[in-house]
């Protein structure tokens, strides 16, 4: 099985990159889409370093469309719509399936009828927020958090690159945002020698 993920930047973001690790623990195979950058080989090497097995830039269509003739996905995650997303279908083969879980580019989802029609492809929406409102405390949600955190031990699993933060240091964090994810730790607010009052 081939997964195709894609975003604007989104096989580099947190899901994209936890979906390349989750998927290579499961032995299924990823195609990725980045944004076209300056670093965009260094980030490309970045994410098969962790797992993915092809990553390309938005405008390598042609060398996607060939990879994907050879490898043909049976899903894709959609984390940008726009006209972004007839590049994934494109990618899929025939009974596929799209998952749309974002909208980065706040423009409408493009599907064109041919594509959809007669490469038979159902089209499905997530909503984190609606999952975790239907399964909150069930036996679902505590085998899910489980297996998260089994992947996590065993070292399959690894976060996004980030820094950590005390609250204290909030105008830096702001000022790299962009930069590299940032986390602002509680215990590392409460253990910041600027806490201390005289």
């Amino acid at each position: 099985a081939v997964v195709s993920t894609q975003s604007t930047g989104g096989a580099n973001s947190g899901v994209g990159r936890a979906v390349i690790q989750l998927s290579r623990a499961q032995g299924i195979r990823t195609v990725n889409i980045i944004r076209d950058r300056e670093n965009s080989d260094e980030l490309k090497q970045e994410l098969l370093d962790i797992g993915a097995d092809a990553v390309f830039t938005s405008s390598q269509r042609t060398e996607m469309e060939e990879f994907c003739k050879e490898n043909t996905p049976r899903l894709a995650l959609n984390m940008v719509g726009g006209r972004e997303t007839i590049q994934l279908l494109k990618c899929l083969g025939e009974k596929s399936h799209l998952v749309t879980y974002g909208a980065m580019s706040n423009s409408p989802m493009s599907v064109p009828f041919g594509l959809q029609v007669f490469k038979d492809i159902t089209l499905h929406s997530y909503w984190m927020t609606r999952w975790t409102k239907k399964h909150a405390r069930s036996a679902l949600e505590d085998e899910m958090f489980g297996k998260i955190a089994e992947f996590y031990q065993s070292g399959e699993l690894t976060p996004t690159p980030h820094n950590e933060n005390s609250f204290h240091d909030f105008p830096e964090a702001l000022d790299n945002a962009f930069k590299i994810k940032q986390l602002f730790v509680v215990d590392k607010t409460l253990a910041d020698p600027r806490n201390v009052t005289e």
